[in-house]
């Protein structure tokens, strides 16, 4: 599948898979399979994030040709404006 295919579907999966790598992380887990997890991780939520943003683009895109004016949104404190 290229990315262009892939949808909110393909990112909500992409989210469970990572909760349940961060449901298997432990304070007391040994430092090689931290390491693997993390290595796992990693590569995972960035993939999750440039899904996320692409998708936003394309929302964005889609209200712009149908008239729909979007909140502006600043994701840095919590809240959309």
């Amino acid at each position: 599948m290229s990315r262009a295919d892939r949808t909110w579907l393909d990112l909500r999966e992409r989210l469970n898979d990572l909760g349940a790598f961060a449901e298997e992380m432990r304070p007391d887990m040994d430092w090689g399979r931290a390491r693997f997890l993390y290595a796992i991780i990693a590569p995972m939520a960035e993939d999750a994030a440039r899904l996320a943003r692409d998708l936003e683009g394309e929302l964005y895109v889609l209200a712009a040709k149908h008239g729909v004016i979007l909140p502006r949104s600043d994701p840095g404190d919590g809240e959309s404006r």
